[in-house]
């Protein structure tokens, strides 16, 4: 395998940074937008969630027929 040539030098060493990088502007901060898909989907498994407690409490409350 052919030998890599590799300078001594890290990239911090040969970056430079832009002269108005004091004046940058900070991140913006991320507003929280109202997400319709992820409200759904809990709303749909709240749903079957009481749907399935329901079933199993129906399940325990039946009684075998007496001969």
């Amino acid at each position: 395998m052919p030998k890599l040539p590799f300078s001594d030098t890290t990239d911090v060493e040969t970056s430079e940074a832009p002269i108005d990088f004091t004046n940058t502007a900070s991140f913006r901060p991320h507003r929280q937008e109202s997400d319709q898909f992820g409200k759904a989907m809990f709303i749909g498994l709240g749903i079957v969630l009481v749907v399935f407690l329901g079933s199993m409490i129906a399940v325990l409350m039946m009684h075998a027929p007496k001969l």
